[in-house]
């Protein structure tokens, strides 16, 4: 068990350095092309480049998509955990690792729908850049898939190493 727990550590992460990588990429395209468009929108008269508008379109899902996948890894999505002080050890493994279990299973039945949309939607375009408009299923599914790795690697290291192994979301880290 504790050679698989360090395969998913090892694959964890991957996916987290991956997703750390789309939100730097995504916020630096996101910030360019909206800042070139303000500029534009001063330089020229026609008020700005009108495909610019379609790019944040594409782009912020896999923003979104990305942090998801980040803040399962980090603990730092909404959680209750109100029973875990009333649980011994045992306890706390089996729920930590059932609830883990449950989110990989509920994405990974909603994974189906979410393909059939996306193939779906591979047939429309954006009406400038003429791009897929299917590229923002593609983050779901990208969030969908990074999200049940993030829990089943989790439930894996629970198993592996006890509550302890489970991530902890550290309060200094929140906005509020």
């Amino acid at each position: 068990m504790i050679a698989l727990a360090k395969a998913t550590d090892w694959v964890d992460a991957w996916l987290g350095r991956l997703c750390r990588g789309i939100v730097v990429l995504t916020m630096l395209a996101l910030l360019a092309v909206i800042g070139a468009n303000v500029v534009a929108r001063y330089l020229f008269e026609s008020g700005g480049i009108n495909e610019v508008g379609e790019i944040p379109e594409l782009l912020f899902p896999w923003l979104i998509a990305a942090g998801i996948v980040l803040g399962v890894q980090r603990s730092a999505h909404i959680a209750v955990d109100f029973y875990s002080g009333k649980l011994g050890p045992r306890g706390k493994v089996a729920a930590i690792v059932f609830v883990n279990l449950v989110v990989f299973a509920t994405y990974a039945l909603l994974i189906g729908p979410v393909v059939e949309i996306a193939g779906i939607t591979a047939d429309e375009h954006t009406p400038l850049l003429r791009l897929p408009r299917s590229i923002g299923f593609y983050s779901l599914l990208f969030g969908m898939a990074g999200t049940m790795w993030a829990s089943l690697a989790i439930a894996v290291r629970v198993v592996a190493h006890g509550a302890e192994a489970a991530p902890e979301f550290d309060p200094e880290e929140s906005v509020t």
